[in-house]
């Protein structure tokens, strides 16, 4: 009873405005009818008072009616644009259209957004967008309304990305990835781009594509996914790409471009060929023309894709981002000069062969991938490389290409991009020119190419300058430096040949900067600069030695090289090689040696095993000369002993050569 009295003094005290918001209140926990016409009343009374239109909505609000409640809400927006309490609304709205996955309170919010009239909408994001006191803050409003409601990018699309471009422009951040532009380039441009009425002066739409490439490169090459500015990054590598594709295209079609629609094509030898194609048949006119434009620019950011994708196949370590943080186990590769081996398939050899499932499979095309590279890699691999290649030879065309493309390059600061110059010479190694890629390979530092990979590639190339000296003395330094590991040479290397490279080009190979593979290849090189040092004119039997002895290391391959040497003994009617013990175990090429030692071999003098404990007692040499028996016999059991060995490592065996015997191979290479 003292109870009701008292609600009832309290009531007495009321204003009419509280008493029905009161009773509105009271009548909520009890009769939801009761409640709503008290609610009705109360508006109708009092329609200009604040508190009164504010519970209205808050009754809708908490009878989760959002249909009703944005209603309430665009009279509160457009009635009382002065109340605190509003603005504290807008921007509970405001941050749950910007959340992917929020709760029951942003979802309730969302669902009255779309409740509103579209009006409503679009003045009460623009409101909010407008008292944000932080540029940031603001940008990111203004593109939630424009992703909200895109209809308007016509009239609020250009000024946003000026003041994107500005905001940057005055900032402090000294990297291309940070959050004003990650807000042009990912969320306004695919908007700003797809309005077919919106009009953005040409040169502006240049420098967005520049913006944008800038932007995703660096992002690669940050070998991390963090962008300044912004707490968590929704950008994925996968869809990078695709991403800036979609910009060309759009770009382009703006433009007016023959070439946007090339960006639609999942096919990078297509895509160079409709850019080749365009440049033959289109007059390109000044450096200002349309065609010019078009042409350079989708060439430009053919290459920067191609070059990234060759790039991170040959050293995933230079971009870490596509698997979002996880270490890449992958070896890396390295392009090189081929060094093929002499083979003829129009005959069996003399020599016997051993039966080699595994052997290697040579082609007569241009550029070949390791076995060790799984096959979808290695074709990615060919065709990022080659678009790139073909991309960078297009744009040297002419002196107006070259000049503005290097504008380009300045505009990107291609000179952060350590691995450019490493591409640019395998540029000039694929083109043949030879001078020119060593010339730049010494001018790269330990920084942009490690040195074991710089010896190997500079090797390769002074071979094919027939600086047999300088090849060698790289070669044994980077044997030199390997370590010390124990690798089996059984797994010979595999080939896969590029349909796509053109004849006439030198043939390369990528090579895995892997222990056995930089053996293969060093010896590859070695056997190549003894064979034209074995066979020419006078003695050379110190190099005819050291080719035996490499000739072993991927026995049976090259095994006409030996037949060679063999027949270059024969016309000497002797050899002397004294490493002949200490290097050569392999039972084929020791069978043909014992075989020159007899009548119907040519009974050839042979010098080749040090003299044995009798021998130096007697002042005699291991010799095989006619009519000293003695030594003949001992020929043959140094034969035996030398056969005995035949089951050791040769992998290590011809390590160990190269090693050991550093100055005789160099000394051999100088006669």
């Amino acid at each position: 009873m003292r109870t009701g009295i008292i609600d009832e003094m309290q009531e007495n005290q009321l204003s009419d405005e509280e008493y029905v918001i009161y009773r509105t209140k009271n009548s909520h926990k009890h009769d939801l009818a009761t409640a709503k016409a008290w609610m009705i009343t109360a508006k109708t009374l009092f329609p200009r008072n604040f508190a009164v239109q504010l519970e209205a909505y808050t009754t809708q609000k908490s009878a989760n009616n959002p249909k009703e409640a944005a209603r309430y809400f665009s009279s509160l927006f457009f009635d009382f644009p002065n109340e605190a309490e509003l603005w504290e609304e807008v921007q509970q709205i405001t941050c749950a259209l910007q959340k992917a996955n929020g709760n029951i309170i942003s979802q309730f919010h969302c669902d009255m957004f779309s409740h509103m009239l579209t009006e409503v909408q679009h003045q009460l994001l623009l409101a909010m967008a407008e008292r944000a006191e932080d540029t940031l803050e603001h940008c990111r409003l203004m593109l939630v309304l424009l992703s909200m409601l895109p209809q308007f990018v016509d009239t609020h699309g250009k000024k946003l990305a000026d003041t994107l471009l500005t905001s940057e422009k005055h900032s402090t951040y000294q990297t291309p990835v940070n959050c004003f532009r990650k807000l042009l380039v990912v969320d306004l441009l695919p908007t700003l781009l797809s309005s077919r009425t919106i009009d953005v002066p040409q040169k502006q739409l240049y420098r967005l594509i520049l913006k944008s490439v800038d932007f995703y490169v660096s992002w690669f090459a940050s070998g991390s996914t963090l962008i300044q500015g912004v707490e968590e990054s929704e950008l994925k590598a996968e869809e990078a790409w695709t991403n800036l594709f979609k910009i060309m295209f759009a770009m382009g079609r703006k433009l007016g471009w023959e070439l946007s629609s090339m960006f639609s094509i999942n096919n990078r030898e297509l895509m160079c060929q409709n850019l080749w194609s365009f440049y033959h048949s289109t007059p390109l006119g000044g450096e200002d023309s349309p065609n010019f434009r078009q042409l350079i620019y989708c060439t430009t950011v053919v290459l920067v894709e191609s070059l990234y994708e060759y790039v991170r196949k040959i050293n995933p370590l230079s971009f870490q981002i596509p698997n979002q943080g996880n270490k890449v186990d992958y070896t890396p590769l390295l392009l090189v000069p081929a060094i093929l081996p002499s083979r003829d398939n129009d005959q069996e050899p003399v020599l016997k062969r051993r039966k080699d499932d595994s052997s290697s499979s040579y082609s007569t095309l241009n550029v070949t991938v390791t076995k060790g590279c799984h096959v979808p890699t290695a074709t990615t691999l060919l065709s990022s490389f080659l678009t790139a290649v073909s991309c960078w030879e297009l744009l040297q065309q002419t002196e107006e290409l070259r000049s503005e493309f290097a504008k380009i390059c300045s505009h990107l600061h291609t000179e952060t991009w350590l691995w450019l110059p490493s591409f640019v010479a395998d540029v000039l190694l694929y083109q043949g020119l030879y001078s020119e890629a060593l010339t730049k390979l010494q001018s790269l530092s330990s920084t942009l190419l490690n040195p074991q990979s710089l010896l190997l590639k500079s090797a390769g190339i002074s071979f094919c300058l027939r600086n047999h000296f300088a090849a060698t003395e790289k070669i044994l330094h980077v044997i030199a430096d390997l370590s010390a590991e124990s690798s089996d040479p059984s797994g010979h290397l595999t080939i896969i040949p590029c349909s796509s490279s053109p004849h006439g080009k030198p043939p390369l190979h990528f090579m895995a900067l892997n222990h056995t593979e930089i053996v293969q290849y060093s010896v590859s090189i070695l056997v190549a600069c003894f064979r034209d040092q074995a066979f020419r004119n006078g003695n050379c039997d110190f190099a005819i030695g050291h080719l035996i002895v490499l000739l072993q290391y991927d026995w049976p391959n090259n095994a006409s090289l030996l037949e060679e040497s063999l027949e270059k003994i024969r016309r000497q009617g002797q050899f002397a090689y004294k490493l002949f013990s200490s290097y050569v175990i392999q039972v084929d090429i020791l069978e043909e040696i014992a075989f020159l030692v007899t009548d119907q071999g040519g009974a050839i003098n042979m010098d080749i095993f040090p003299p044995s404990a009798t021998q130096l007692a007697t002042q005699r040499r291991m010799t095989t000369r006619r009519g000293d028996l003695g030594a003949r016999e001992d020929f043959r059991a140094a034969m035996k002993r030398q056969m005995s060995r035949s089951q050791e490592n040769i992998h290590n065996l011809i390590v160990q050569f190269m090693i050991r015997e550093r100055e005789a191979i160099l000394q051999a290479m100088k006669v």
